[in-house]
């Protein structure tokens, strides 16, 4: 919602993807990275999916529903903002 062309979406997607990835330790793992991404990756959905996933193999039902869960109320927030975003001045959605 935030950039004018396909290119800039494209490029901040990936860039951004990337980044949220490997802060969370989804790309690479926490421990071979500097000790304030260990603090910051709980702000990354990566961190949160690779947690959950890591916690669903193991059996670990109770933190892969916690993963789960955080996941789903990053997905309404976000789909929140952009709705909000989407809305004209009169309340009706604008057209992309």
């Amino acid at each position: 919602m935030l950039v004018r062309s396909m290119g800039e979406l494209s490029a901040s997607y990936d860039i951004g993807g990337m980044l949220l990835s490997s802060v969370g330790g989804a790309l690479v793992p926490l421990s071979v990275l500097p000790g304030w991404v260990a603090d910051v990756a709980p702000v990354s959905p990566g961190y949160w999916a690779a947690h959950g996933l890591r916690a669903a193999l193991a059996g670990d039902s109770g933190t892969a529903a916690v993963a789960c869960a955080t996941l789903f109320v990053v997905a309404v927030v976000c789909a929140t903002l952009s709705s909000v975003r989407l809305q004209g001045r009169g309340g009706r959605v604008v057209a992309l």
